[in-house]
């Protein structure tokens, strides 16, 4: 953290990860509460999230990163994922199960640009010796974040007073307490967004002189 660069790019990693755990353990009783889906359900939801994560990550992200540099995509995966968290509870039988999809949708696209180009801009943040521990390190970063996401969750998700669901059954959560969920960690989405356009105007002038410089001397 003394190093500005990969302090600032640590801290964004940290931010976005606590925000995605905080989703991905809300999800499967978000959707079970408004929409009466089962496990089996709610599986096919997170596979089709894990699918264009893949085709994202499998085979544009390289092209994305040489065409418009990871400070770019951070910029746009972030603001898409704070978008998509607070949408998300604002959806239910009302709005169908298209609006849910759209919303999974841009919530994956944005993890999927995000997340590989904020390791990218971690290990292009010090010498090729010390790329090694930072990789460690930052994986030690998104352990924490796991823990402490899913913490803040089971703190906000529960209400005082049980209420129905789409299935009829009482469940220790309430509309509140949904939107309470998602707009926090829609927050802390934005939170990591603002610390990303900071730090494209006072530190990202390296990275993109490293991204241009080989295309150049070809």
């Amino acid at each position: 953290l003394k190093q500005p660069e990969l302090g600032f790019v640590l801290t964004i990693y940290f931010l976005f990860i606590v925000a995605f755990s905080i989703m991905t353990t809300t999800f499967s009783l978000f959707t079970m509460f408004r929409f009466g889906y089962d496990a089996s359900k709610t599986g096919y939801l997170f596979a089709y999230v894990g699918i264009i994560g893949a085709f994202i990550q499998g085979g544009l992200i390289g092209r994305l990163v040489r065409q418009f540099g990871e400070v770019a995509l951070i910029l746009v995966g972030a603001s898409l994922f704070a978008l998509s968290l607070f949408v998300i509870p604002f959806t239910g039988p009302h709005t169908g199960l298209l609006a849910l999809l759209a919303v999974g949708g841009a919530f994956a696209v944005g993890n999927s640009l995000a997340t590989p180009s904020l390791t990218s801009l971690a290990s292009k943040s010090v010498s090729e010796a010390e790329q090694g521990v930072v990789l460690g390190v930052t994986q030690s970063v998104a352990s924490l974040a796991r823990a402490l996401g899913p913490s803040v969750q089971a703190v906000l998700i529960y209400s005082v007073v049980a209420a129905k669901g789409f299935d009829g059954l009482d469940h220790n959560m309430s509309d509140h307490s949904l939107f309470a969920t998602f707009w926090t960690a829609a927050a802390i989405m934005f939170a990591a967004f603002l610390l990303a356009v900071y730090f494209s105007h006072v530190h990202a002038g390296q990275f993109t002189e490293q991204t241009t410089a080989p295309a150049a001397a070809e």
